[in-house]
């Protein structure tokens, strides 16, 4: 049975990313996730980026923050840089930054969308960093009307839940899967030792976030196959709509 059709996470463009997360925690019960950018890394402005986001030339993507609220979908938190930049919507507009939904297929879902008369800004891409996995893929498209709308498929569990404090969404995936599947986070660990690239820590230490060795990221991963193996296995909870 699929998992059907659901919110993942909002995508929300803020001034300050620091500001916000203490205000979304303060005011929300959100609960920090990871970054999948950092303020130290060099903000993206090239061609590609502009293209696939959608975003005006004279704009650069910064930082982004995955947050999660208490009973419902991830927030993602975005900084973009660069002079074109408009006001906070106001109730009277039309759309959020993004809406991210996940979909079992996502081929199928884009087929769908553009029956519909939305438009994709690419060709569905792969997942990267602390969310990548075999299969794991996004697609950025336009409704009819202009809003961006995200479509998302992780059918390997992430490796971000192997030390996030919790799962972006409940009831599925969870970090107790990751850690019964750790087939994904070990092929990931592979594939970076194989070509030099360093992993990133997710959970707390993505605030400080210094490269972790590939080696070091493949040896904890072989150890966490080997101890997912010898740990008694609970029953995966049902997946319940709500």
């Amino acid at each position: 049975m699929g998992r059907g059709i659901r919110i993942d996470h909002v995508g929300v463009t803020v001034p300050d990313i620091d500001a916000a997360t203490a205000f979304f925690e303060a005011a929300l019960d959100a609960v920090f996730l990871y970054d999948v950018r950092s303020r130290t890394e060099e903000p993206r402005s090239t061609p590609e980026v502009h293209g696939y986001l959608g975003i005006p030339s004279t704009m650069a993507q910064g930082a982004i923050r995955m947050l999660a609220l208490p009973e419902g979908p991830g927030l993602e938190l975005f900084e973009y840089l660069g002079p074109d930049q408009h006001s906070p919507a106001a109730p009277s507009d039309l759309g959020w930054q993004h809406v991210a939904l996940y979909v079992d297929d996502i081929d199928a879902a884009l087929e769908k969308v553009e029956r519909a008369g939305g438009l994709r800004n690419s060709d569905p891409r792969e997942l990267r960093g602390v969310e990548a996995g075999e299969g794991n893929r996004f697609v950025y498209t336009r409704t009819p009307w202009g809003s961006t709308l995200e479509l998302v498929s992780y059918p390997t569990p992430q490796p971000y839940l192997l030390t996030a404090p919790r799962a972006k969404w409940e009831p599925w995936p969870s970090p107790e899967d990751a850690r019964r599947e750790p087939v994904g986070a070990l092929r990931t660990a592979v594939a970076s030792w194989a070509d030099g690239s360093p992993f990133r820590r997710a959970g707390v230490d993505a605030l400080h976030p210094e490269p972790v060795p590939a080696w070091s990221a493949l040896l904890a991963a072989t150890w966490r196959a080997v101890a997912a193996v010898i740990a008694p296995r609970r029953p995966r909870r049902a997946s319940i709509d709500r």
